[in-house]
């Protein structure tokens, strides 16, 4: 997933830092998340000296990660919002809330009403684990809920 705001599937050599300030003048940050150590593979030779060809790729220990483009304030809520509303935007959410209404409610049936439930049902465990996520970050970097 993609978005102006979220990039996924980052590749780095250096771990990232889960907060990284952006230094811009507006208290921007990135907030570097399912960070995971990987191994990438890397050609061994320099083939501008002729080495290389033919050779076996090396494994190179590297750290992929999802980084999140956060502004002001450093918040645990506004990290939280930031990332709902960037994974499952607005209308999206009003859209999973909607049908699962319509399933309860005998307006949708039978397979239709059975994905509308398991849909919205997905989307609430997602919002749990990453609400879980974002409040053990800020715990151990000493970030608020709120201002």
């Amino acid at each position: 997933m993609e978005t102006l705001r979220l990039k996924t599937g980052l590749i780095s050599v250096d771990k990232p830092q889960v907060i990284d300030d952006l230094k811009n003048g507006q208290s921007t940050f990135n907030y570097n998340h399912n960070i995971k150590e990987v191994e990438v593979e890397q050609n061994a030779g320099n083939t501008e000296a002729g080495e290389g060809e033919g050779s076996e790729p090396k494994k190179v220990k590297s750290w992929q990660y999802d980084s999140l483009r956060v502004e002001y304030p450093r918040t645990g809520n506004n990290i939280l919002e930031t990332l709902l509303t960037e994974k499952y935007p607005q209308d999206q959410q009003q859209k999973l809330v909607n049908d699962y209404q319509a399933a309860q409610l005998g307006i949708l049936e039978d397979e239709e009403a059975d994905n509308a439930v398991a849909s919205y049902k997905a989307f609430l465990q997602d919002r749990k684990a990453i609400k879980a996520m974002v409040k053990a970050d800020c715990v151990t970097y000493g970030i608020p809920d709120s201002i």
